[in-house]
């Protein structure tokens, strides 16, 4: 025969009565002293509070922005204008490379692209020249024509002045593509003064950003060797009264964080101060280190006061749920229950059991619904208790209490 949904309902109220019937018949048969009772057990009143769920983490602190400053050329160091600390704007000059080999470059590329300009004027002047030649004969030719359907001319004569016109046009048209070569080479020869003029300027190395030297691993004197990869000669945080602290979490705690997650954080610098800041971003690339994966959260935090430096150790808690002023019981409450209590009656229908000490010190189990489970207290969502009841957390140690 199947049951209705209000039969079942009712079996189910009627279930957790007797269940809490049966257990409180235990527990006074087992602590029925009252005075025992408030002896063997310690309590805590029931009262209204917050409830915090968090996620522990370690990270480093990072600057906004940092930028590593390097040489696309290679030479000696001559001069050092920034040291650490420095605090630098965009375009200060930094550092100085060796400038006379470049120098040097830039007037030998000039040199060239002189000799390739003049050689185009030579060419146009010989152009020139053969077109005046050109006109010449094309005239011979045109009256050689004209006298020669008079008998004036032999035809010979005719025949040797268009010859020589017809060269003469090969010549110039020759001239011409010379020309067109001699203008490419000025193109090239540009290009090689401008180069040579680039890297001139590039061995004066200045700030991309404004932002404060925190690092300077070349020294005056030293020899840059830019050939293979770029050398680092300042590393620049661009704004360090913002900070980051690239937190590693663990995969099984990452799928409880979202982004704007309120933080709290602690370095060791200042091990009695808590900073606060918020999550800023959760980056999907895993890290596998000896079998643990962890992701990185990036938390975002202000330092106005600069006391937070790059690369310092910050412990980070990250709070992904939080209850305001709730009915709560701490967390050991719900672990506890009496050696002689059912196991089944632990947990019925998302309900949970807790023990308090009545008025009479008399312990009475209580039916209630939670909420969010925090770090060190639960929430109540609804249930048979109330504020300023005596919640039992745990039994005594005698040996201990007797001390």
């Amino acid at each position: 025969m199947r049951l209705s949904e209000r039969q079942r309902k009712f079996a189910g109220m009627a279930a957790i009565a007797f269940a809490l019937f049966v257990t409180a018949i235990v527990a006074w048969r087992q602590f029925g002293d009252p005075a025992n009772a408030e002896r063997l057990f310690h309590t805590r009143a029931v009262g209204l509070g917050v409830v915090e769920r968090s996620v522990t983490a370690s990270g480093a602190v990072k600057a906004l922005v940092t930028v590593d400053v390097g040489s696309q050329v290679s030479g000696p160091i001559t001069e050092m204008k920034a040291d650490f600390n420095s605090a630098v704007k965009q375009g200060d000059l930094l550092a100085v490379i060796d400038r006379a080999p470049f120098e040097a470059k830039v007037q030998a590329a000039s040199a060239n692209l002189a000799i390739a300009k003049a050689e185009v004027a030579r060419r146009e002047a010989a152009i020139a020249r053969i077109q005046k030649q050109l006109g010449l004969l094309d005239r011979d030719v045109g009256r050689y024509r004209a006298l020669a359907s008079s008998a004036g001319v032999s035809r010979q004569q005719l025949d040797q002045a268009e010859t020589q016109s017809g060269a003469t046009r090969h010549d110039l048209a020759a001239a011409q593509a010379e020309l067109e070569t001699a203008k490419a080479t000025v193109v090239l020869r540009q290009a090689e003064r401008d180069q040579a003029e680039i890297n001139l300027a590039r061995t004066l190395i200045k700030s991309p950003i404004n932002g404060v030297v925190i690092d300077r691993p070349m020294q005056r004197g030293q020899t840059v060797t830019a050939e293979y990869q770029t050398p680092v000669l300042f590393q620049i945080a661009q704004d360090l009264s913002q900070i980051l602290i690239l937190a590693q979490v663990d995969e099984a705690d990452i799928g409880a964080i979202r982004t704007g997650d309120e933080v709290k954080f602690s370095v060791e610098a200042f091990p009695d101060e808590t900073f606060s800041g918020v999550v800023d971003q959760i980056r999907l690339a895993a890290t596998k280190t000896s079998g643990v994966v962890t992701y990185t959260v990036v938390v975002r935090a202000q330092n106005p006061d600069m006391r937070l430096f790059p690369d310092m150790t910050a412990t980070v808690r990250i709070v992904t749920a939080r209850r305001n002023d709730v009915l709560n019981v701490p967390n050991e409450a719900l672990r506890f229950r009496p050696e002689t209590a059912p196991a089944e009656d632990a947990n019925r229908s998302g309900q949970t059991l807790l023990w308090i000490l009545d008025a009479g010190n008399s312990m009475r189990p209580r039916s209630v619904r939670l909420g969010v489970r925090g770090d060190a207290t639960t929430e109540i969502l609804d249930g048979d208790l109330k504020p300023g009841d005596a919640v039992v957390l745990r039994a005594k140690d005698a040996r201990t209490e007797s001390k």
